[in-house]
């Protein structure tokens, strides 16, 4: 078997049937074995893939642990020599999986290799990024003055039409090599959501393997759609692993100027919160001190304060 196709998915149902008839359409040279793990869907998501693609392997979780969790539990019950991690919103293009296997089958230090994504008005997308850092946020920020960012500079600006060695890649259509990733032992699962390739692609990087962005393999991304209902929570969310994130990986000053950073950043937010006008503006003001709280202490021993139980 040469490939197992993980696709996670969460009430999205259409968007899931789409991506699949894709894959059915449009991979032909490719032996692969469909899993779709449902993270507890109310819309049917499970039956629905049941009913029209019966070769596909469907697990319905009862409860949602988080994209990466379900993700590795995915991997666990495959039998393809790479996994390929899919989102539910992406449509598949000819010849894809097969370059996509050919690049790990013929480049032995390859770890992982992604593609060229668009989105349906055939807009490129930007799919692979530095690693995050200290001068991300002096570059981007709102606060900082010009002078300080043109002290630190710009980021060199992808050409994502070309094949290339990167940093990280998103993990919308992420293929790794099986045993690497086992051996890895899989995504960090305490990721719920977001960072969770990040950290994969970096760790790939401190084994040795390179990770690739392949030009000439392509799907169309629906970028946002799967996920577009629960915003407010998927804002918090991000914020979040970017926390768990930055103290796994951060060196102690590093981690200390990014906490600063990031609490001034959602005390911001409370204060911006409690002078809105918006009838939920207490509940936001108390999921932000969670937040707030989370930055300073570690995820780690955050336990009594419960995760957001959005979708992957």
């Amino acid at each position: 078997m040469d490939l197992t196709i993980a696709i996670i998915s969460y009430n999205t149902r259409d968007l899931l049937l789409a991506c699949l008839q894709s894959i059915q359409a449009m991979t032909k040279d490719v032996e692969y074995e469909l899993i779709v793990i449902d993270n507890a869907s109310s819309d049917g998501s499970a039956a629905a893939v049941r009913a029209q693609f019966p070769q596909a392997r469907v697990i319905a979780n009862q409860d949602n642990g988080g994209y990466a969790k379900a993700c590795n539990q995915a991997v666990e019950i495959g039998r393809g020599r790479h996994v390929l991690f899919l989102n539910s919103d992406t449509v598949m293009r000819a010849c894809t999986l097969s370059r996509m296997v050919a690049c790990l089958d013929m480049q032995p230090d390859i770890g992982a290799v992604s593609c060229f994504q668009c989105d349906k008005a055939g807009q490129v997308l930007q799919s692979c990024f530095p690693f995050p850092s200290v001068r991300d946020h002096l570059r981007y920020s709102p606060w900082v003055p010009t002078i300080i960012k043109r002290v630190v500079g710009r980021d060199v600006e992808l050409d994502f039409t070309v094949s290339q060695n990167v940093e990280w890649a998103n993990g919308a259509c992420l293929m790794v090599r099986k045993g690497l990733f086992e051996h890895m032992g899989g995504f960090d699962s305490r990721f719920f959501m977001y960072f969770e390739d990040v950290d994969l692609c970096r760790r790939i990087h401190q084994r040795g393997y390179r990770v690739w962005h392949a030009a000439d393999c392509e799907v169309v991304h629906l970028i946002g759609r799967s996920s577009v209902e629960h915003r407010d929570q998927l804002n918090v969310q991000w914020e979040l692993s970017r926390i768990l994130y930055v103290e796994k990986h951060f060196w102690w000053l590093e981690r200390f100027i990014m906490k600063a950073w990031i609490g001034g950043g959602v005390l911001a937010k409370i204060f911006k919160a409690a002078c809105s006008g918006r009838s939920d503006r207490y509940q936001q003001m108390e999921k932000l001190k969670a937040m707030l709280w989370r930055v300073w202490v570690g995820q780690q021993h955050c336990k009594g304060h419960a995760a957001y139980s959005v979708g992957g």
